[in-house]
């Protein structure tokens, strides 16, 4: 597993648990959900968090583009992040419905799933936009 696959492995894991806390223990869980979004979205423009540290340690390997530009994952983070950080702030600060948070659940799924198979819809929509694809180094 590469470090990105393990990146949104426990950033979709995270969102899934804490929604579901937020859901059937106390709201202010979505704090986290809002938390990892904003991870996720500063990590597209900054290409840093913290959990890289955790899993260059645990001897994941990096995926690299010999390209100018920013790369699939980044886009991948920004538009999850965006998502993520808009439903979770409406319901929390907007007071709108909870069920918006189906969209965030959403997201999380999608992440947990690309962890494994390599592919979701927002790397689809990053790479459609230009960003540019990686390759694990060896």
């Amino acid at each position: 597993m590469s470090i990105n696959a393990a990146l949104r492995l426990m950033a979709g894991v995270v969102i899934l648990v804490s929604l579901a806390l937020g859901t059937y223990v106390n709201a202010n869980w979505y704090y986290l959900t809002g938390f990892v979004g904003l991870n996720l979205f500063q990590s597209g423009f900054t290409s840093w968090c913290p959990a890289v540290f955790i899993f260059q340690k645990l001897g994941l390997k990096a995926e690299t583009c010999n390209c100018a530009g920013m790369t699939v994952h980044q886009g991948l983070h920004i538009i999850a992040g965006s998502i993520v950080l808009l439903s979770v702030s409406s319901v929390v600060f907007l007071q709108l419905e909870p069920m918006i948070l189906a969209v965030t659940a959403v997201v999380g799924a999608s992440l947990v799933q690309s962890a494994f198979t390599g592919w979701c819809p927002a790397m689809m929509i990053a790479s459609m936009l230009g960003f540019k694809k990686t390759e694990t180094a060896q």
